[in-house]
């Protein structure tokens, strides 16, 4: 059950962050949930600061922050959110690489698991590992 980018209801919905650009994992991990699940999807063609408004919001109110990092990932801007969830509400961050990452890039996100698995975030190793944390939470 998409929420809509124009509401302001993102209360308890799930917020779907992480690598954009041309990345298909959000569209991969939707369709493994069961309809009963509120997601929030930032991903939209041409970003604008009223979609940054709106994906600040969502995080703040969500049930679950999922942070998935690809091999696409364009920007560094997510790694920022990420420790920001993690620090704010480690509670709700679900994190996962998919993919193959740069080769110069394993080592680091290999800390970071290690890191948020120490402040209580979840960590997973699959796009299915995350669809099944969300269907059981919904």
């Amino acid at each position: 059950m998409k929420v809509n980018h124009n509401s302001e209801l993102y209360t308890n919905c799930v917020f779907l962050g992480g690598t954009c650009a041309d990345s298909t994992w959000r569209k991969e991990l939707i369709s493994k949930l069961k309809d009963s699940v509120p997601y929030f999807d930032p991903q939209v063609p041409d970003w604008t600061p009223e979609d940054a408004e709106r994906e600040d919001a969502c995080k703040l109110v969500s049930g679950i922050n999922v942070f998935v990092i690809t091999g696409d990932a364009l920007s560094t801007y997510s790694g920022f959110e990420i420790s920001e969830e993690a620090h704010r509400a480690p509670e709700k961050l679900v994190f996962a690489t998919v993919g193959e990452l740069p080769a110069n890039q394993v080592k680091g996100i290999k800390k970071i698991k290690k890191a948020l698995r120490s402040k209580g975030c979840r960590v997973c190793e699959s796009l299915d590992e995350i669809a099944e944390i969300l269907n059981q939470a919904y």
